[in-house]
């Protein structure tokens, strides 16, 4: 029989928080509790403050549990900092889809899981425990923020607290962890593309770009042929640093491979340096403007992403390339498991990375990597062919950083700062690797060693790197049959798309007649209609294809319009739902001329 604490450690361990069990785990096996304990009442109290949590714990959680509810009527999550005896998490688990509760005191964490069985709620993950003390907080943050049952509804962001303790004697952690979630919160916001333009845009580049996929190396090919052959890379970008690293990249191009960003390559090849792999992603033609000199890599592969732009692919048809197909569900939906799937990213050098550890490379060294503008404003390489100033002229909104070695802060734009946030995340859930960031300029990235370029050349580029063969193509005839199994995928979302926008259409005429009625209707119609409602969504949701992530800014437009009628904090149930109603019908007018152009992009590919 297993003890409560051993069914709530089980339950974190079980997939869902394996880091905070192991935490947990390591604390109870080998520290002792100096800083809290607690009574028969379930009452906490704190050795170094010398106080109870609780003046009288009934009554105090009685009035906290009451005091959220309220502020949180038809919420579906809640944050609340402090996991005090449980009893409060507990109590208010039934109420919504998901609580987070943050907590800087291991003590409290392994105290109230001794005491309240949460096991069920947190393998199901509606009760989510969160460490605010672990280094891969901002990860965890991102990733529980951006699932489905969370991300539609994160203009709700309220921070509660457990009770009254917490506000006296853990306001610094409570600011400081709320300001952290703000900031994630923007993050995935702005990352969600609301008017779903650029996820449109790339999706039928690559429903374009597919008989070229199938026609040019495959990834899985390279990977064969080449996974884990040698150690040592070294990712090239193009930030204003990467000049004064290049004769000492020329003298040690034979020790490495060489992962270089498009916008770097005329940089390379002027310097008289052949890198192994060339990567793109752009979704516009402006990099043709970097391939301008192609003769000298003959022994390069270019890697693309299959939703590069048209012209680019092109361009280069008769050099040795690779599309690679992104790990995102709805480029995975179509099973051509041979040209993926990796995490590609929004930026090239996060596609080179990647690209290195899927080659197994164990040491990656950044060069170029500064992602900030250089002190007279610059904010790429001398010779970048786009303009040494090319981001200046985007005019991003700006902030400060810290910079390189720590040395003061730099300027950079939000979009490098985002992108900087995700390659900490990828280091740190690659920690196997290591991360040598040889930029020595530019903003500091988190999670890698910063060691000059020069100490990096000296200390492991020792091995000559071996001599690849380039892998070959698919036989034409076995490209042709993927391409026709492809076409009767598309034929078949054409259709899947047309039974939606038949019940969409219909069910947008039913809730225009009811919002144009002017009737007071019944409550249990307008519970039926709600019903009606959650059975389309939930299918819209779960449906292979509409399912697949695609319309992920839709349902976060969805859920914001939602939002904005919780937010009235209605009582009246009716009114309620009258109001709900009229706002998903707003969400019908938005999801139907996107699932036509849709189904219009799969008819173009025929």
């Amino acid at each position: 029989m297993y003890t409560i604490l051993e069914k709530n450690i089980q339950a974190l361990a079980s997939g869902v928080n394996q880091p905070l069990a192991n935490k947990l785990i390591n604390f109870i096996q080998n520290q002792n509790f100096t800083h809290f304990s607690m009574d028969e009442n379930l009452n906490i109290f704190d050795h170094q403050n010398k106080v109870l949590m609780y003046e009288n714990p009934k009554e105090e959680i009685n009035y906290f549990q009451q005091t959220i509810l309220q502020q949180s009527l038809r919420y579906p999550f809640v944050c609340i900092y402090g996991v005090g005896n449980g009893l409060l998490i507990q109590n208010l688990s039934k109420n919504y889809g998901h609580i987070f509760v943050f907590e800087n005191e291991i003590e409290l964490f392994i105290l109230a899981l001794n005491t309240i069985d949460l096991s069920q709620e947190l393998k199901s993950g509606k009760v989510y425990l969160i460490d605010t003390t672990e280094a891969k907080i901002s990860f965890q943050l991102s990733m529980l923020f951006d699932q489905y049952g969370t991300f539609e509804w994160l203009s709700l962001y309220k921070m509660f607290i457990n009770c009254t303790y917490y506000k006296k004697y853990d306001e610094k952690f409570i600011f400081e962890i709320d300001k952290k979630c703000q900031e994630i919160i923007h993050i995935v916001i702005r990352n969600l593309d609301p008017g779903n333009t650029l996820t449109t845009l790339c999706y039928k580049q690559f429903l374009q770009n597919i008989p070229q996929t199938l026609t040019s190396i495959p990834l899985q090919r390279l990977l064969n042929e080449r996974k884990n052959k040698f150690d040592n890379a070294i990712v090239v970008s193009a930030g204003p640093s990467l000049s004064k690293q290049l004769p000492l990249l020329k003298q040690y191009q034979d020790k490495a491979l060489i992962f270089c960003a498009d916008g770097a390559l005329n940089m390379l090849l002027k310097e008289g340096i052949k890198p192994d792999y060339i990567l793109n992603l752009d979704f516009e033609d402006l990099p043709c403007k970097f391939f301008s000199d192609l003769k000298t890599c003959e022994n390069s592969i270019f890697i693309l992403a299959a939703t590069t732009h048209p012209s680019v692919v092109k361009l280069l048809e008769n050099q040795n390339k690779i599309l690679v197909i992104s790990d995102i569900p709805y480029y995975r939906y179509y099973h051509l498991e041979d040209f993926g799937y990796i995490d590609i990213g929004t930026h090239v050098s996060h596609f080179s990375y990647t690209m290195a550890l899927n080659l197994g490379c164990k040491n990656i060294i950044m060069i170029g990597q500064d992602l900030a503008f250089d002190k007279e404003g610059n904010s790429h390489a001398k010779n970048f062919a786009l303009g040494e100033d090319a981001d200046v002229k985007l005019n991003f909104p700006t902030l400060k950083v810290t910079a390189y070695g720590n040395k003061g802060e730099v300027l950079t734009h939000i979009a490098w700062n985002d992108y900087r946030i995700k390659l900490e995340h990828l280091f740190i859930n690659n920690s196997q690797t290591k991360f040598y960031n040889a930029t020595e300029g530019g903003a500091k990235i988190n999670f890698t060693k910063e060691l000059s370029f020069k100490e990096c050349c000296e200390n492991i580029l020792k091995q000559t790197k071996p001599k690849f063969d380039i892998p070959k193509p698919f036989t034409l005839n076995r490209s042709k049959k993927m391409l026709t199994k492809f076409k009767d995928t598309i034929q078949e979302n054409i259709q899947i798309c047309q039974n939606f926008l038949d019940d969409a259409n219909a069910l947008e005429q039913a809730l225009q007649t009811i919002i144009k009625s002017n009737k007071e209707l019944p409550l249990n119609f307008l519970y039926n209609v709600y019903q009606n409602i959650s059975n389309f969504d939930l299918h819209l949701q779960h449906d292979k294809l509409m399912g697949d992530n695609f319309l992920k800014a839709l349902h976060g437009h969805k859920g914001k319009c939602l939002s904005e009628v919780i937010a009235l904090q209605i009582q009246d149930e009716s009114q309620f739902l009258f109001e709900f109603i009229k706002a998903y019908n707003s969400f019908l007018e938005i999801l139907i001329p996107k699932i036509q152009n849709r189904q219009e992009l799969f008819l173009s590919t025929l």
